[in-house]
């Protein structure tokens, strides 16, 4: 299932923080540790994996620090 970490510990700021750092804009929701993306509707697949690579990249800086 699902992991639900303490709102607490802010962690989709941080995501978007680390995002933004490696030129990915991703908004932190506020209902939850929800990271919003609005990519162009004429998105690329070699984008949409540049995203989900950054989108990686995050999560490992995030939860090894």
């Amino acid at each position: 299932g699902p992991v639900h970490f303490d709102a607490a510990d802010k962690i989709a700021p941080q995501l978007a923080g680390v995002l933004l750092e490696h030129g990915v804009i991703g908004r932190a929701m506020p209902q939850a540790n929800i990271i919003g993306f609005a990519p162009p509707l004429c998105l690329s697949r070699d984008e949409a994996d540049l995203i989900a690579d950054k989108m990686a990249v995050a999560v490992k800086t995030v939860f090894d620090s």
